[in-house]
């Protein structure tokens, strides 16, 4: 039996770590160490965390996500590492089912579904049909990539290609990372039978905030010298993303004449064309203070 390290990064996690962890505590597959990244909290995810038998690391400031990945790759003791987002609840057999996954050597990392715990608003209904992590009830030889939520993943090979792009902070590191390991040639593996609840509840505007995120770090690997240049260049592909990705979700939802979910496909319409002047016009502004 393979030795576990088990990582959580955590930024004002004080909402649901507790369940995450206690979670960790009832899983039947033995971890070795629990390391927890805090990413500058400012809650009370520390003073919870300190009641278990975990090992803290905290970054001083926030550094975002694939930072914290990465500082917990370099932490972690063991080859096998496996990661569990804070706001995860993980079933008590989720790590043996993605450790039974690595059968050969070339077999990177493994990933499990995550299924939303909460759906009684609109905003987490629109969660979960437009931004389900999982790739169905089948067992899936390189899915299109492994979602970040629940992992497990070699420490050598990720440290052979430089492990998490930290370019991407919070959101598509999980993305990039897989195409690079589906460049060197290594395989992952999606279990449906790993199971994760994520524990989120979203309003309207922070599901719409965090879909403009995954859509803006999505398109920010349109890549040009100057960094200011990458992020505009990056909003206005983004833009005319939105404009094809919402229409599609607006179809969805008038085919099921969910009326609550439209609701919010005409907001997303009117909101996200506010959110990225005001994104840029924040980060001119912060340039022109700099010069």
């Amino acid at each position: 039996m393979h030795k576990v390290s088990l990582y959580i990064p955590c930024f004002n996690a004080e909402k649901t770590i507790r369940e995450c962890l206690d979670g960790v505590m009832q899983q039947s597959y033995p971890i070795d160490e629990i390391l927890i990244i805090d990413d500058g909290s400012q809650d009370k995810t520390v003073d919870i965390v300190s009641q278990y038998p975990v090992k803290i690391i905290r970054n001083g400031k926030n550094k975002g996500l694939a930072a914290s990945r990465n500082t917990s790759f370099r932490q972690a003791r063991n080859e096998f590492v496996a990661a569990l987002d804070a706001d995860c609840l993980a079933h008590s057999d989720w790590l043996k089912q993605l450790m039974d996954c690595f059968e050969d050597e070339d077999i990177a990392g493994a990933g499990g579904t995550l299924v939303e715990k909460y759906t009684d608003s609109a905003a987490d209904r629109w969660r979960a049909l437009h931004m389900s992590q999982e790739w169905g009830k089948e067992l899936i030889e390189n899915p299109p990539f492994l979602y970040g939520s629940n992992t497990v993943f070699r420490k050598s090979i990720l440290q052979s290609i430089s492990m998490y792009n930290e370019l991407f902070r919070n959101n598509y590191e999980d993305v990039n990372l897989s195409f690079a390991l589906y460049a060197q040639g290594f395989r992952l593996i999606y279990n449906p039978k790993s199971v994760v609840e994520h524990l989120r509840k979203d309003t309207l505007t922070s599901v719409l905030s965090t879909y403009w995120h995954w859509q803006y770090y999505r398109n920010i690997k349109f890549l040009l010298a100057d960094k200011f240049f990458r992020r505009l260049t990056a909003g206005i592909v983004t833009v005319f993303d939105f404009i094809n990705s919402i229409g599609h979700i607006f179809r969805q939802d008038w085919q099921k004449r969910d009326y609550e979910l439209i609701f919010i496909d005409i907001i997303a319409v009117f909101y996200y064309p506010w959110i990225g002047v005001k994104y840029y016009f924040q980060k001119i502004l912060s340039r022109i203070i700099k010069i």
